[in-house]
């Protein structure tokens, strides 16, 4: 057992010497919270002299801990223990009747109710809050194989986790048939969709959780066929879950639902006996069982995708998303946008390539405490329609904050009008606190827009001098030679289309996007590049000048 906190050595040493000292913590926090956890669940594994016990919780807790953000708050490694050890582990039984890997329900878990914990990393170099490249950083292959990228704790270095799979291996504890037809699986599937068969096997925990989640004896299929069919589906929903949903990394849940078919492809893997004929009939039925089981899923994950309507480029809940769809049920994607406010999440809304409209999103305090606010505005910047989220007021008063009668009346307020809010805006009598802490909302929305809106003035682009139309130009990207079409109306670029470029799949493309939305948003040339993707931004607005200047 303990071979395996060797094989974690590596990418340990590696994150620790990437992300800092806080890394170790995270890392042995996780691992020594989750012994602790466990000894009262079966306290005679655990002794003086055997204080970590046989060291299974021990190590869970390091593979939990490597797959946490560098980011994640003290507090994360400890919930986390809790919620493998007793969620994972123990409602099920114990260890060795659990279904589903520990670590990746506690991952699971933490991912849906705090994913700005284990979403938001780091740049190794800088420490500068950064994506990972799975979300659109411009970076070669070399920095993906060594690890200098920004990433969880143990996913960023593929040289460390290869050492760690070859120990396993030359040991005998790990079969080679489970991480290849996991990497496999992946390289085949984004071959299939268009996407760097290369890129998606070194990006993302995909490595990680191929050596050191998939293998897992416990809630891994045992029989040879079993580990190649169950790999390979491992590796095809990751693929099928980066690609379609809001989690740019989708090895957590793509794992999860294999560990719930592992036992029935056992079975159905499992050798008869020469001559029993019900033996055969069973597993005749258990394939398809099986098959049924696949093709539900596909189709519970085809009703998400037609039940989402958004396409963002970061995190967008529920509430969010019905907040913009009800007020443009055409919209199709957000993109975030500029704002000069760190308490104000801003996006820019989208029917096909059309901007239409401003969504931004605030935290106020009300008189319950924390109040989300959402604010959308039109292209214009005035408002649109306010809505009230999650909050704690009075549940008689206090929420008459979230009535249309109350609400309607933010409607057309403007960056310039925003200071007449507190004099126009009628309070709801007993609930005045709350009334205003809305008010407030809206007024640090708009005063947000109002920033950007003088940086625009600030620094602009030609289109006030040319006619209106459809401009063509190119540039010099990271890849090659970057074709942009730019469309001028009313003295303003009102959008920007990639026609031909030669950037990374999914890196430079998805960077070139977010600096199309910055120079939209901006209506200037003078926008920061991506991190960790300046020539592919570079190039983008290399092109745009030389279709403005008519080169």
């Amino acid at each position: 057992m303990w071979s395996i906190a060797v094989a974690l050595l590596p990418a340990t040493v590696v994150a620790v010497w990437l992300f800092g000292p806080y890394a170790l913590y995270l890392v042995f926090a996780t691992a020594v919270a989750s012994a602790l956890i466990e000894i009262p669940f079966d306290p005679d594994r655990f002794s003086l002299r055997l204080p970590l016990g046989d060291g299974s919780a021990f190590i869970a807790g390091m593979i939990l801990g490597l797959s946490l953000a560098p980011t994640s708050a003290w507090w994360v490694p400890i919930v986390g223990a809790a919620l493998m050890v007793i969620v994972g582990k123990y409602v099920f039984g114990g260890l060795g009747n659990n279904i589903f890997n520990p670590a990746l329900v506690a991952r699971g878990i933490l991912l849906l109710s705090w994913p700005n914990q284990i979403t938001r990393w780091i740049s190794p170099v800088d420490g500068a809050t950064s994506a990972t490249p799975l979300s659109g950083l411009d970076v070669g292959y070399l920095p993906l194989f060594v690890g200098n990228i920004p990433g969880s704790l143990g996913e960023t270095s593929v040289v460390a986790l290869l050492l760690g799979a070859l120990f396993l291996m030359t040991r005998g504890l790990i079969s080679w048939r489970v991480p290849v037809s996991v990497l496999t699986g992946a390289a085949v599937t984004a071959a299939i969709l268009g996407i760097d068969p290369l890129f998606t096997v070194l990006s993302g925990s995909l490595m990680f959780g191929a050596v050191f989640m998939a293998t897992d004896m416990v809630t891994s299929p045992t029989g040879k066929t079993s580990h190649l069919i169950y790999g390979a589906g491992c590796g095809f929903l990751t693929v099928v879950i980066r690609r379609y949903t809001a989690y740019p990394e989708g090895i957590t849940f793509a794992f999860l639902l294999m560990n719930g078919l592992a036992y029935l492809m056992d079975r159905i893997g499992a050798d008869p006996i020469f001559g029993q004929v019900e033996e055969r009939k069973r597993r005749v039925y258990r394939a398809v069982l099986l098959a049924a089981a696949v093709a539900l899923m596909a189709l519970l994950a085809a009703a998400g995708f037609i039940g989402r309507t958004l396409i963002a480029d970061r995190y967008l809940d529920a509430a969010r998303e019905r907040s913009i769809t009800g007020a443009y049920p055409q919209a199709t994607r957000v993109a975030e946008a500029t704002s000069y406010d760190p308490a104000v999440t801003m996006y820019r809304v989208y029917e096909e390539r059309r901007p239409v409209g401003y969504f931004g999103h605030t935290t106020v305090n009300g008189y319950g405490g924390p109040m989300q606010v959402s604010v959308v505005l039109d292209l214009d910047e005035s408002v649109r329609s306010v809505v009230v989220g999650q909050n704690s007021e009075s549940p008689t008063v206090g929420t008459e904050v979230r009535t249309s009668g109350f609400l309607a009346q933010f409607s057309g307020f403007d960056p310039q009008s925003r200071d007449s809010l507190f004099d126009e805006v009628e309070s709801i009598s007993g609930a005045t606190v709350s009334s205003r802490a809305v008010i407030r909302a809206v007024e640090r929305v708009l005063a947000a827009r109002e920033e950007a809106v003088h940086e625009d003035v600030a620094v602009g682009m030609p289109a006030d001098s040319l006619a209106d139309g459809v401009y063509r130009g190119s540039g010099r990207g990271y890849g090659g030679e970057i074709v942009v079409l730019v469309t001028v109306a009313g003295e303003r670029v009102t959008a920007i289309e990639i026609e031909d470029h030669s950037e990374t799949p999914g890196l430079g493309d998805s960077a070139m996007h977010t600096t199309i939305e910055r120079i939209l948003d901006a209506q200037s040339l003078d926008v920061d590049s991506v991190s960790g993707a300046t020539g592919s931004s570079r190039g983008l607005r290399a092109a745009v000048e030389a279709a403005l200047a008519g080169n």
